[in-house]
């Protein structure tokens, strides 16, 4: 699958098809540009994706042949997953990433990611709960255990089995990624991006850090203004895969496989608003609601800090499914060129 990803990377690159500088980024008539300011970098913060940690729909980093740039994004999360006699996520969750690219064409870039994962017990647990009472929404019996720990059970064999317990913090899974940009789109049709990412098992799998062995992940996602509107609509596609069979006892499937959506209102040429939904697919071959789609709604803004620096802020939310879900998760991301 490697091979396959990276060959389509390349012809899109070698192809020379849209491989202008973005039009965004320094001109005046930006009417039908189709990328915008981009999509939220807001990967899955469900116990899925903390469990098996994976990076797809990092925001495309794109920039004139030759330049560099560094992009670091941070991610929280509390979680609260419990079925009696069956299994318990407890616990603040942290993903943070620093990548570094360097675009060897206009329309090609390649570069490397150090992700960082912690675990904590937090200190978030007394505010969410008088917040759902406050909404009459119900505490999943969370107010019936300690608060702010960090904590994973499963059972196995009619025994509970703790997987991890309390403060964790390393390095995850590095990884090695090539963006490029096959067409800036037209008035009719969607600019289009591909990308793909290779991980090396550099995280420790028994702290929840890593999946033990490599992996690869291919993404693609095509964005379209609508019409001459400030409006521009984005569509993704993604897929994780790891032969890794199990994760905290649990067995886990072998292809991780995510769908985005998002809308983007351009209030300016340095100011967006967005909201975006994320679709993925079941972690668990059959484990309850871990075998169950996730369904997350992240909506923020971003803000270009002069030329070369950007800033995103956003929160996501769970809905639809609230057994597999975070209860609330805040991402931040910051952009710089060199």
């Amino acid at each position: 699958m490697i091979p396959a990803v990276m060959a389509l990377l390349l012809m899109g690159g070698l192809s020379g098809v849209g491989h202008a500088e973005p039009s965004y980024v320094g001109t005046e008539n930006s009417s039908y540009e189709n990328t915008g300011l981009g999509y939220l970098t807001a990967p899955s913060l469900s116990p899925g994706h903390i469990l098996r940690p994976s990076s797809l729909f990092a925001l495309p980093t794109l920039g004139p042949k030759g330049s560099e740039q560094i992009d670091f994004d941070f991610h929280w999360a509390n979680i609260w997953n419990y079925t009696p006699d069956q299994y318990m996520i407890d616990g603040e969750w942290i993903r943070s990433t620093l990548r570094y690219s360097y675009a060897v064409k206009d329309y090609l870039s390649l570069g490397v990611a150090l992700p960082f994962i912690g675990r904590t017990g937090g200190i978030a647990d007394s505010s969410i709960e008088d917040f759902h009472k406050a909404f009459h929404l119900g505490t999943a019996d969370r107010n019936q255990f300690p608060r702010n720990r960090s904590l994973v059970t499963v059972t196995d064999h009619g025994s509970v089995d703790t997987v991890v317990e309390g403060e964790s913090w390393g390095i995850g899974d590095v990884s090695a990624f090539a963006v490029s940009r096959l067409t800036e789109g037209t008035r009719v049709w969607p600019a289009v991006t591909v990308q793909g990412e290779v991980f090396l098992p550099t995280g420790n799998e028994d702290e929840l850090r890593g999946m033990g062995v490599p992996s690869v992940a291919a993404s693609s996602v095509l964005s379209k203004r609508l019409g001459a509107s400030p409006f521009i609509s984005y569509l993704g596609f993604g897929i994780h895969y790891c032969d890794a069979e199990n994760i905290a006892k649990i067995h886990v499937r072998d292809e991780q496989m995510s769908a985005l959506a998002g809308l983007e209102y351009q209030h300016s040429k340095s100011l967006g608003f967005m909201i975006q939904y994320l679709l993925s697919s079941p972690l668990a071959m059959n484990y309850l609601a871990l075998a169950k789609p996730t369904h997350e709604v992240s909506g923020g803004f971003k803000w270009r800090v002069g030329r070369y620096s950007s800033l995103e802020v956003s929160i996501v939310e769970n809905i639809i499914v609230f057994q597999n879900s975070a209860d609330i998760g805040v991402n931040l991301a910051y952009r710089r060129r060199l």
